[in-house]
């Protein structure tokens, strides 16, 4: 238990570190811009307003595909677990049996 409270704290500074971080970022970065995409503007916005767009897209975007991956690789664990125990019965069947001589 000792070590979870040490994650804990850890994650707590991580998330304190990387706020102030982003906060420090924005507060570098109030240059308003405009941005221009496929033919459409928008008004004038700070400058860390799309970099922080970009990334949260990116990162629900791995957050997605990670989920999705986790989903089918504990689906592959689950067949083959299930196929692992065929193979067990199957194997303490053919244990069972018993030894027939050949008189």
């Amino acid at each position: 238990m000792q070590s979870l409270n040490s994650v804990n704290w850890i994650n707590v500074l991580l998330v304190i570190v990387l706020t102030s971080f982003a906060t420090m970022f924005a507060m570098a970065n109030l240059t308003p811009i405009q941005l221009h995409f496929l033919g459409v503007s928008s008004g004038s916005v700070p400058l860390y307003i799309p970099v922080f767009t970009a990334f949260m897209l990116g990162f629900f975007g791995g957050v997605l595909a990670l989920t999705f991956s986790r989903r089918k690789h504990k689906h592959e664990i689950s067949r083959l677990k299930q196929e692992n125990e065929r193979l067990q019965r199957e194997v303490d069947n053919l244990r069972n049996i018993p030894l027939q001589d050949d008189v």
